[in-house]
């Protein structure tokens, strides 16, 4: 019989006043600055470090030897109070009781069972640092995969779920296997660190070493593992508002990515951004506005994608996706208002499909907010179609009330469809109706 082992870990409280989590913000910016002077020329990388942080997802450092990723991960992992951190470098002959502990001898005398003695192992460490992480064989990589991923340590008959908030992983090189593919998706941030040509950084360089002789520095103030906690839980949580437009052109600047890798570049034909590295681009744009004070996303956040989509250091990636984002804005303000109706609606019959599972709503009231605004083509459903929503009070009994509002839907489709004047926009109209038509089935 298998069983769930939780490992002791903060639980921040449901929701911190917004003051206190902007105060926090300021710490982690003013941090962001602390590392950026010991570690010279590196502001991008560091920052990449701290959205992985937030967003409780890992990076991956890669570069010639001698380019201080290690000291760099050392330095961001001490700016936290309080924490496990697990380090190691790994070789070809790294075993899996290197990382998760030694073999129990007793259970494995007794009972023949080879479980791990997790103690002072990566599955209960708050952060991880690994050096050299592709010199590791791939029956070792693949170990980690449900760790990076779900945080989940299958322990003999066990399950162990994990505190591992961040692994900063490093490498000098990176090898071409099947397994090395799925371990590279679960980094999410990659980082490729240029050899360092400039006279005037290297002259910084010598100052910090001088000062600190290569070793880490304290930060005047450090974050507590809870501050971090509530942080990733205002990230992680409604919170922080992604407009559905800001959405849209997210899912838009993606797709155009990828087309134009595969155009390009004839080393990647079938390079791919996974849905599951898309959808956790919104977990960065919420992160980018926290650390501006903000509880909306705005557009400008687009332009911090590249922190995730891109291996900074590659300086035509940036310039690509950089193309892509300014081209999308000023491609779709045409349709603008086209565009934030036929999401409101794709909104709406979201909640209309899942409240006919759940039988927790009315659809009369969604017709009440429609022929309120059946005399106006070109309404704004916004508001009226919020507050419909957010009425989900009455069970739902009346199949002709669905249908009522299913077919004024078809009515304002067909109208959205003649005023909108971008191919996508068509597109994602299209969409609609399918999925209206099919509302039923």
């Amino acid at each position: 019989m298998r069983t769930e082992l939780k490992a002791v870990a903060y639980t921040p409280p449901e929701e911190e006043p917004l003051e206190v989590i902007f105060e926090t913000a300021k710490k982690i910016n003013t941090l962001i600055e602390f590392v950026s002077h010991q570690i010279v020329g590196r502001r991008e990388i560091i920052q990449q470090s701290f959205y992985a942080l937030l967003t409780e997802e890992h990076q991956l450092l890669f570069s010639r030897t001698g380019t201080a990723k290690s000291l760099q991960a050392r330095q961001i992992f001490n700016c936290f109070d309080r924490v496990t951190i697990f380090e190691k470098q790994l070789t070809k002959d790294t075993m899996p009781d290197n990382l998760f502990g030694a073999y129990d001898l007793i259970q494995l005398k007794e009972r023949g069972k080879l479980v791990h003695n997790v103690d002072g192992s990566i599955v209960l460490a708050d952060f991880a640092f690994l050096d050299e992480v592709f010199d590791a064989s791939d029956m070792l990589l693949r170990s980690l995969l449900s760790l990076l991923n779900e945080r989940r340590f299958t322990n003999g008959e066990n399950q162990i779920i994990s505190p591992l908030n961040t692994v900063i992983a490093t490498a000098n090189y990176v090898r071409a296997t099947e397994v090395l593919e799925a371990v590279l998706d679960r980094f999410l941030y990659k980082s490729y660190i240029p050899e360092n040509k400039n006279l005037y950084l290297q002259v910084l360089i010598d100052h910090v070493f001088q000062a600190n002789q290569g070793q880490v520095v304290d930060p005047k103030e450090k974050i507590k593992l809870s501050e971090l906690c509530a942080l990733k839980e205002v990230v992680k949580s409604q919170r922080i508002e992604i407009p559905d437009y800001i959405i849209f052109l997210k899912n838009y600047i993606v797709r155009r990515y990828m087309e134009e890798v595969r155009a390009s570049d004839p080393e990647q034909p079938n390079y791919l951004v996974s849905d599951r590295t898309s959808v956790k681009i919104q977990n960065l744009l919420r992160a980018a506005a926290l650390l501006d004070f903000r509880t909306t996303v705005e557009e400008k956040d687009l332009d911090q994608m590249y922190y995730l989509l891109c291996i900074l250091g590659k300086r035509e990636e940036k310039e690509r996706l950089d193309t892509i984002v300014d081209t999308a804005r000023k491609y779709f303000r045409d349709d603008r208002e086209v565009l934030e109706d036929v999401l409101s609606m794709i909104r709406l019959v979201w909640e209309m499909k899942r409240s006919k599972e759940e039988d927790n709503m009315k659809p009369a009231r969604i017709v009440s907010a429609l022929e309120n605004m059946r005399e106006k083509p070109g309404f704004s459903l916004r508001q009226k179609l919020s507050q419909a929503i957010s009425r989900k009070v009455i069970p739902l009994s009346y199949k002709s009330e669905a249908d009522k509002a299913i077919s004024l839907l078809r009515q304002y489709c067909a109208a959205l469809k003649n005023m909108a004047a971008k191919k996508e926009t068509i597109e994602l109209i299209c969409g609609l109706e399918e999925d209206v038509e099919t509302f039923w089935s």
